[in-house]
């Protein structure tokens, strides 16, 4: 089981590589969720299929933050790449076709977008495709809802600048050292990385670029 230390984050950011757009800008919600990405599209070959089992499912006793962070680990694992569709469908966001391949090729997983809020919709337990960062809160409260700061838990999400990813857990909450999960952008895989925010209000933490992310739960997390 893994555990996570809590104690106080007010350190200024360590830069952050902009991701995921599937809703650009920090409070709109009339923005087209699915723009493009700067980094475009990658333009190697993919690799021949292969048929690879994905990894175990958590087990069901687990809490929900276990099950959320190892059903993350799994698309992390299979090196699952960042694409704005399904497998085999359009990729909105980068360009072409989403083709997965070897690890990453799975039934399980072909329905879902493979971008940052596809990746947090599968780690969740959301159906497919997946929701977007403007269907996430705080600019919809359907499937989740604003929490504070002091309220994150491993599980939860990071959601603003037309980019969510995961809450792992503080590192090191006094440095504001945090581990987050995500599909970061085009080109790049799941990943699992530590970054440094500093708190700028109860709800509000903030990275180096000045991108200014809200803690959110999903509301049926037991």
């Amino acid at each position: 089981m893994p555990t996570f230390r809590y104690i106080f984050p007010l350190l200024a950011a360590v830069s952050l590589v902009p991701g995921c757009s599937d809703d650009p800008g920090v409070l709109s919600q009339g923005a087209n969720p699915y723009a493009g990405d700067p980094a475009g599209a990658p333009d190697d070959e993919p690799d021949p299929p292969a048929v690879t089992p994905p990894a175990p499912a958590p087990p069901h006793d687990a809490t929900f933050g276990e099950r959320t962070l190892a059903r993350a680990h799994q698309w992390i694992d299979a090196d699952m790449p960042y694409c704005g569709g399904p497998n085999g469908g359009k990729d909105v966001i980068c360009g072409g076709t989403c083709t997965r391949t070897g690890s990453a090729k799975s039934a399980e997983w072909d329905e879902y977008r493979s971008d940052c809020s596809g990746f947090v919709s599968w780690s969740w337990g959301l159906e497919a495709p997946g929701e977007t960062t403007r269907t996430l809160a705080p600019y919809d409260t359907s499937v989740s809802s604003l929490i504070t700061v002091d309220e994150l838990e491993a599980g939860d999400a990071l959601n603003g600048a037309g980019h969510v990813m995961l809450f792992g857990g503080w590192a090191d909450k006094a440095a504001g050292k945090a581990t987050i999960l995500q599909e970061s952008r085009c080109g790049t895989t799941a990943q699992e990385k530590i970054s440094v925010f500093k708190v700028i209000d109860t709800t509000t933490l903030q990275i180096s670029d000045g991108r200014k992310f809200r803690p959110i739960r999903y509301k049926n997390a037991k």
